[in-house]
């Protein structure tokens, strides 16, 4: 990444996507809360950019901005939080979604 440029609502619209897809079902429910969080407008721009994106490279875009928007602890439990809303927004909080939340928890 060139350098840290997007908004903090642009990186959540991001981190929310990417997690959402780890259970390879992206539900109508999950589209719905990220929109709620970030807006239609940021939640299309950054789909966009997820899509554009290797797994990997989405993977190292979220650790890029760890001393940007979850520096703290504090902060960092924010951000898990958000995510946490969204793997109960499809009501299954499945194993494959607890084991990202878990393996994010400890990168991040």
């Amino acid at each position: 990444m060139d350098e840290l440029k997007w908004s903090y609502n642009e990186f959540l619209a991001f981190l929310l996507i990417y997690i959402s897809h780890v259970d390879m079902e992206f539900v109508d429910e999950e589209k719905a809360m990220i929109k709620k969080n970030v807006g239609e407008p940021t939640y299309s721009k950054m789909l966009e950019q997820f899509d554009a994106m290797s797994d990997f490279k989405a993977y190292q875009t979220i650790l890029d901005y760890k001393g940007v928007y979850y520096p703290t602890h504090d902060r960092k439990n924010e951000v898990i939080e958000k995510m946490k809303d969204l793997f109960y927004a499809d009501a299954d909080f499945n194993i494959m979604e607890r084991e990202l939340l878990h393996f994010l928890d400890r990168m991040m």
